[in-house]
């Protein structure tokens, strides 16, 4: 589970809560005082706007405690201003002052103990907020038992996340100092968090996670025709014609059918994959019928990633669109609807396809960037909160077999995580949607531990899904 948001100060002036919310916004960690002990000038109204439009909320305390008694005053002056107000995220203290480094590593854990000790004897989670050289060179093993975000960002940083220097530290990373935000008219620090403190264990999956969930389901769709009538829609390759009727449309917005479609592909693989609601939030507006449109509500990204949908540049305007699959230096992979599998941009071919481009080849063609992190759950509930229907999940799982892949795979992989089930190297299970040697056997344990319902032959037929839905 990954759940982004951003921590603010002073520092971002008056900030449109409004705006920053309806952008999507997992929580935001707001500075509650600052040197001498005095009030942020804008937590107040900070706190105010996260309350009003449902941000979940945490403080951080830039700590300049060079003893035990001030970093009581420390807490003090932070409970003071809390007033007893709800947070949902800790109290973060702040160690990256260069004088308290000094002090050395004991010291260090005296000071940050007096504060937390105060801040969770008065109801509130504790934390540490600090630099990965920090954690490793001056937290002490006292220290490192509370929960600790970690900033951790690139000289060259452009606001983005950059995957090679994730910490294997933490339950929250600071990965920029330098994300634009809209309603922000600064620079602004952007965390992901590990953690989510509104139902302490937490639910929900990685944003990799939900990528590959989205992908599963445009894979599925792979070869599917469009149809000269309003007939057999079901059918991959029955009544093919030019006719633009598809299944798309018919499940998401009925008064578009025989229509292009291209973007009604991506909004019914949105919508199958994370239900109706979510689909709605990724994509900020529903449905996506129009490539102009997505574009004036996404930052508009010049290189892929996996995972993007991404809007074809073609005579003056934003054309066609698909979901990137794959990248690897200059090329881009993509599954796409309304297309055909010539070479280049085809828009209203007919059909879904997979393809491939060199980006540097597209001069125009951009790349909208979904916030995956707010993804709960890969089984979609389409609106009504239920998560299935007459006993099964609202897609209908294939049989899984050594050396199988896709959505089915990765759904087993979840439920035999959930139930704690591992591989033959005693590791939990990747969540890679390939049916290899661990999933396997993990599968195989899960079998043996149903002695008398299930035979233990390591096949994921109806008998061993129905009982693991059951369960």
């Amino acid at each position: 589970m990954e759940i982004k948001g951003i921590d603010v100060s002073a520092w971002n002036g008056n900030i449109d809560w409004k705006t920053v919310a309806d952008y999507g916004m997992g929580f935001a960690i707001l500075r509650i005082t600052e040197k001498g002990n005095k009030t942020d000038s804008t937590f107040e109204q900070n706190y105010r706007g996260c309350a009003q439009y449902g941000i979940p909320v945490g403080v951080y305390k830039y700590s300049y405690a060079k003893s035990v008694a001030q970093a009581e005053q420390e807490a003090e002056s932070v409970l003071k201003v809390l007033n007893k107000r709800k947070l949902d995220f800790p109290v973060f203290y702040d160690l990256e002052w260069s004088e308290q480094r000094k002090l050395g590593s004991a010291a260090v854990e005296k000071i940050a103990l007096a504060f937390l000790e105060k801040i969770q004897a008065a109801g509130y989670q504790g934390g540490i907020y600090c630099n990965l050289d920090w954690y490793q060179n001056v937290l002490t093993k006292a220290l490192k038992k509370y929960d600790c975000w970690i900033a951790r960002y690139p000289v060259n940083d452009n606001g983005t996340l950059q995957e090679r220097l994730r910490p294997e530290v933490g339950v929250g990373w600071q990965y920029s100092s330098k994300a634009t935000i809209p309603g922000i008219g600064t620079k602004v620090d952007r965390n992901v968090f590990y953690k989510d403190y509104k139902t302490e264990e937490g639910t929900g999956m990685t944003a990799a996670e939900a990528i590959n969930a989205v992908i599963g389901i445009a894979e599925e769709e792979i070869g599917y025709l469009e149809k000269r009538s309003n007939s057999q829609l079901d059918s991959k390759t029955a009544n093919a014609g030019s006719g633009n009727y598809t299944k798309y449309w018919r499940d998401i917005a009925p008064s578009y059918q025989a229509q292009p479609w291209c973007a009604g592909f991506v909004s019914w693989c949105f919508y199958k994959a994370f239900g109706l609601t979510t689909a709605r939030k990724l994509l900020k507006h529903w449905p996506y019928v129009y490539c102009p449109d997505l574009g004036n509500k996404f930052t508009r990204y010049a290189n892929p990633e996996k995972g993007d949908i991404v809007i074809f540049y073609r005579n003056g305007t934003f054309a066609h669109t698909g979901i990137v699959t794959r990248v690897s230096g200059d090329r881009f992979w993509t599954i796409e609807g309304n297309t055909s599998g010539a070479s280049g941009i085809v828009a209203n071919g007919g059909g879904v396809c997979e393809k491939s481009y060199y980006n540097s080849q597209l001069p125009g063609t951009k790349f909208c960037r979904p916030d995956y992190s707010i993804v709960t759950n890969i089984t979609p509930d389409n609106g009504s909160g239920d998560h299935t229907t007459g006993g099964h999940y609202m897609f209908e799982p294939k049989t899984v077999e050594k050396g199988d892949s896709g959505l089915s795979v990765l759904l087993l992989q979840e439920i035999l995580i959930a139930r704690g089930f591992k591989g033959k190297d005693g590791k939990p299970l990747t969540l890679d949607r390939a049916a290899g040697t661990n999933t396997i056997h993990a599968l195989t344990q899960y079998q043996k531990s149903r002695k008398g319902v299930l035979e233990a032959d390591g096949i994921c037929g109806d008998k061993t899904w129905r009982d693991l839905i059951a369960l």
